[in-house]
C-alpha cells in the first residue's frame, strides 16, 4: 500500500478533490496502475477530512474509471487492461461466480421459473406471424405508432394520469427519458434541484449533459415544499426532478397534499417537474401524480421495465403540449425512434393484461420479501414502502455507511452506501438494500442475516462504549 498524500486543489468539493488528484497524480507517474491506495480511515486521518468524504472521493474516482475496489483488499487504481464501466458495473453475474449475494442495484425481481422468457418467446412467435411485422421494419415516427402511444396513455390512465395519446412519446426505457428531457429542454450551466439523496443514474447524466445539482431538504416524504420553496428563491434554477413514489434510495411516498404543494411552489417559481414514477406498482394505494396537479408544467416518466419484465427497455413520457415537439425532437436526436419491436411487446402485454399480472406477481413476492426484512431487521430502524424494490437501513452508532459497506462485501454481500446518493455534502449514515436482484428467497434471507449481524455488532460496541 503505498503512502501516497495527494495535493487537495481548493475551491472544489473534498471528495471531488481527491478523485481529482488521483487523476492528476496518475498522469503525472506519482501513482502507478495498480497501485493500493491507502485505506479510507488513513487518508481521512492524513487530510483531516472525514472518512465519508475519502469514500465519496474514492467512489468518484472509480465512476471516472480510475480506481476498483476489491472484496477484502481494498482499492487500486485501474490498469490499463481493466475495463472502464465508470460505477455502472452489473454485478450480478459477476457476485454468482464469486459466492457473493449482490442487493447494491435496484433491479427489479425476475421470477427464476423462467416464465418471464417463455412470455416474451410466445409473444414475439405472434407477433412474426401477425399482419404488424412489415410496419415494425422500418422507420416511423420519433415518438412511437400511434396505436403505440395510444396504448401507453392507457396504461398512464391506470396509474392515475389522464392523458391523451398526442403528449405521450415512447423511449428506450426511463434513463433515456431523462437524457431526452434534460438535453431538449435544458442547457449547460442550467441548475436543477433535487431530493439531497437521489437517484444516482440522473447525477449521472445531470453531470454528462453539464447541469448543475442543488439538494433540497426531505422528511419521511421526500422532499419538503417549504425547503423547495426557500431553495428556489436562492438559486433561481430551471427544473425540479423529483421520485414522488417510493423514491430512490429512501423509499419515501408524498400525500397528495404535499404532491398539490410541491406543484405549486413549481407553479410559483416557474419550475420544469421532471417527475420520474417508475416505481410505481399496480397496488390499490395509488397517489395521483405531480402531473396531476400541474400538467402544464410536468414532464411524467414511467416504464414497464420495473414491473413487467426489464429486458424490454421501454419507457413513456408525458409531456405538457407544449414541449411535446422538443421532446419528440430529443428521441429523434438520441436514437430516431423507439425500438419498434420491443414496443409492440410491451403493448401487447399492456392490452392483453400480461403486464399487469406480471406486476402482481412481483408485488406478491415483494410482499414476502418485506416480511423477511420486519422479521430480520425489525429491532433496527428500516425505512420501506409497500411495492418497494429497496429498503433504506439507518446505522446504530459509531458505525459508517462506507465501513458497513466493506463489512458486509468482506462477508459476501454488497449493498450501496448513502455516498452514491447524496447531492451536496452532507450525507447520512445509511445503505441501501436492494431485494429484488436476488433471484431466491432463501438467498435473500440469508443475506440479511449477515446484515442483522453486521448491525448487531454495531449496536452492542455502541452500548459498551457508553
Amino acid at each position: 500500500m503505498t503512502m501516497w498524500k495527494p495535493l487537495l486543489e481548493d475551491g472544489t468539493p473534498r471528495y471531488v478533490a481527491i478523485a481529482d488528484a488521483i487523476a492528476r497524480d496518475l498522469a503525472a507517474g506519482v501513482l502507478t496502475e495498480g497501485t493500493r491506495l491507502p485505506t479510507h480511515r488513513d487518508l481521512a486521518d492524513t487530510l483531516g477530512v472525514t472518512v465519508g468524504t475519502v469514500s465519496r472521493g474514492y467512489a468518484e474516482a472509480e465512476r471516472r474509471g480510475l480506481t476498483v475496489g476489491e472484496v477484502g483488499r481494498g482499492t487500486f487504481v485501474r490498469t490499463a487492461s481493466e475495463p472502464e464501466d465508470f460505477g455502472w458495473r452489473v454485478a450480478a453475474q459477476e457476485g454468482v461466480s464469486k459466492g457473493v449475494i449482490d442487493m447494491s442495484l435496484a433491479c427489479p425481481w425476475v421470477p427464476p421459473d423462467g416464465e418471464e422468457g417463455l412470455l416474451l418467446a410466445e409473444t414475439l412467435r405472434d407477433v412474426a406471424k401477425s399482419r404488424t411485422l412489415d410496419e415494425l421494419v422500418t422507420y416511423h415516427p420519433s415518438s412511437g405508432l400511434p396505436r403505440h402511444r395510444a396504448a401507453a396513455a392507457e396504461w398512464l390512465g391506470r396509474l392515475g394520469l389522464d392523458v391523451t395519446p398526442d403528449r405521450v412519446v415512447v423511449t428506450n426505457g426511463a434513463q433515456h427519458a431523462m437524457v431526452v428531457i434534460l438535453g431538449a429542454l435544458l442547457r449547460p450551466g442550467d441548475t436543477v434541484v433535487t431530493a439531497e439523496l437521489s437517484y444516482p443514474g440522473f447525477k449521472s447524466v445531470a453531470q454528462m449533459l453539464g447541469l448543475k445539482l442543488r439538494g433540497v431538504a426531505m422528511d419521511g416524504q421526500g422532499i419538503r415544499a417549504d425547503a423547495l420553496d426557500e431553495l428556489c428563491g436562492q438559486a433561481s434554477p430551471q427544473a425540479l426532478y423529483c421520485v414522488p413514489s417510493i423514491q430512490n434510495p429512501t423509499g419515501a411516498t408524498m400525500s397528495e397534499q404535499r404532491r398539490r404543494d410541491i406543484a405549486e411552489v413549481a407553479r410559483k417559481h416557474g419550475l420544469i417537474v421532471i417527475e420520474d414514477q417508475i416505481h410505481v406498482s399496480m397496488g390499490p394505494e395509488r397517489i395521483p401524480p405531480i402531473a396531476a396537479f400541474a400538467p402544464e408544467r410536468t414532464l411524467h416518466i414511467t416504464t414497464l421495465s420495473k414491473w413487467a419484465t426489464f429486458g424490454l427497455r421501454i419507457g413513456f413520457i408525458a409531456a405538457p403540449e407544449r414541449a411535446v415537439e422538443r421532446i419528440r425532437s430529443g428521441v429523434r436526436s438520441t436514437l430516431w425512434m423507439p425500438a419498434p419491436l420491443m414496443t409492440e411487446v410491451a403493448v401487447r402485454w399492456i392490452t392483453d393484461g400480461t403486464a399487469e399480472r406480471l406486476a402482481k406477481k412481483k408485488l406478491d413476492e415483494l410482499d414476502a420479501r418485506h416480511e423477511l426484512v420486519r422479521e430480520i431487521l425489525g429491532h433496527h430502524r428500516v425505512d420501506m414502502h409497500r411495492g418497494s424494490l429497496h429498503v433504506w437501513v439507518h446505522l446504530p452508532e459509531p458505525l459508517r455507511s462506507d465501513e458497513f459497506v466493506a463489512q458486509a462485501r468482506q462477508r459476501g454481500v454488497l449493498v450501496a452506501g448513502a455516498e452514491a446518493f447524496a447531492v451536496g455534502r452532507d450525507v447520512p449514515h445509511a445503505v441501501r438494500v436492494s431485494l429484488a436482484q436476488v433471484p431466491h428467497r432463501e438467498e435473500v434471507r440469508r443475506a440479511l442475516e449477515i446484515l442483522a449481524d453486521i448491525l448487531d455488532g454495531a449496536s452492542t460496541a455502541c452500548v459498551q462504549i457508553v
